[in-house]
């Protein structure tokens, strides 16, 4: 979908996958959720434009929620170069549950995930991507410290959740026992 930036990783990647050659590329999703069939134009140009970078790069369509937190477990990093108003940033809260460094728009609900536990790019664009990208792949210390903020600095675990929950609860009892 055009909205998830998808097309903008598509293009740094193929700029700059030569000058990493020991890095794997991967991408994950579907035009819709949970049907791996990708119609469109779009969809299938940009698919087939990153299944053509090299033999680094790995398009996965569709996947069970198992198979996409061990890719989170295990990758570096990960780009979510959303260029729409997503509400939640849902990927980013996995992507930090697993420890994952993140590189990531500085729009809609994402910030409020990432905070400074990773980099958030304003006005994101293919330029501004890839220069962060660059930044970061050849510089492994800064990976690993982007990667323990993810790791330490997780504020939506289920523990989390359910604390703040509790809060909201008693204010809620407390002011309707008080007012009735």
């Amino acid at each position: 979908v055009p909205e998830k930036g998808v097309d903008l990783y598509v293009d740094v990647i193929e700029n700059i996958a030569k000058k990493f050659p020991d890095w794997q590329f991967d991408l994950i999703g579907s035009f819709r959720l949970g049907n791996d069939e990708n119609e469109g134009l779009f969809v299938s140009k940009v698919i087939k434009k990153f299944q053509n970078i090299s033999n680094q790069t790995r398009f996965y369509g569709f996947k069970n929620q198992d198979f996409v937190q061990e890719k989170m477990k295990s990758a570096s990093l990960i780009i979510i170069p959303s260029i729409w108003e997503e509400p939640y940033g849902l990927v980013a809260a996995e992507a930090m549950s697993n420890g994952t460094a993140i590189i990531a728009s500085n729009i809609g609900g994402i910030p409020e995930i990432v905070k400074k536990n990773g980099i958030l790019i304003n006005n994101i664009n293919r330029l501004k991507l890839q220069n962060e990208l660059k930044r970061l792949m050849n510089n492994p210390d800064k990976i690993k410290i982007l990667q323990k903020l993810s790791w330490n600095n997780f504020e939506h675990s289920s523990k989390n959740s359910s604390k703040k929950l509790d809060i909201y609860r008693e204010r809620t009892l407390s002011s309707y026992i008080v007012n009735n």
